[in-house]
């Protein structure tokens, strides 16, 4: 059945559901950000002089794993609407976002763990509790996203129609940019101020 021009949808209901949720979770995170950035500007001294520093390096190292990961599900995206199907080959590129993913999770994970034994934690101050919020919503919202990638994944390996399987992609990678476009404002603001 062909949808007459002036009928046409403009977006999927999936895409705009999506930008509802994304519209949310920018609030959301607009929300912590100011509550950090009052506190902050409140405080004596910020980061305390009794807590560890934060690891800049390897969390610099640990962005530039994520926003590859941007780029690999964006490479994926714009081979297999050019290919109008989605191939194996084209779904390696998804398989490297995955990994990229999860590689960031990891680290972060393995620097929390030192973080916390150097004495850095939720009840150690202001600073430490600010840090593990913003750090771990963003680190949930990843896992999440991660989920959400691997369910794009198994469904596209169920060979349904590639406009279904178009959509699937687009509403999928929303979420996924906006996971790894709020990192580098986390970053910026946690770690490098």
């Amino acid at each position: 059945m062909t949808i007459p021009t002036g009928e046409r949808k403009v977006a999927s209901n999936g895409v705009i559901g999506m930008l509802l949720v994304l519209i949310t979770e920018a609030m959301f995170f607009a929300g912590l950000i100011s509550a950090y950035i009052v506190n902050r500007a409140g405080a004596m001294e910020w980061p305390p002089a009794d807590q560890p520093r934060l690891p800049v390096g390897v969390t610099a190292i640990n962005t530039v794993v994520l926003l590859a990961s941007a780029v690999s599900l964006y490479l994926f995206r714009r081979r297999t609407k050019k290919l109008n199907y989605v191939a194996r080959e084209s779904r390696g590129l998804l398989v490297t976002t995955l990994i990229l993913g999860a590689t960031f999770l990891a680290i972060q994970g393995s620097e929390w763990v030192k973080l916390i034994g150097y004495g850095l934690t939720a009840h150690s101050s202001l600073y430490g509790a600010f840090f593990y919020t913003l750090i771990g919503i963003h680190g949930a919202h990843v896992l999440i996203g991660l989920s959400i990638l691997f369910y794009l994944f198994y469904k596209l390996g169920r060979h349904s129609d590639f406009e279904v399987s178009e959509n699937r992609i687009i509403v999928c990678s929303m979420y996924w940019y906006f996971v790894v476009a709020i990192w580098p404002v986390l970053y910026i603001l946690v770690y490098l101020s």
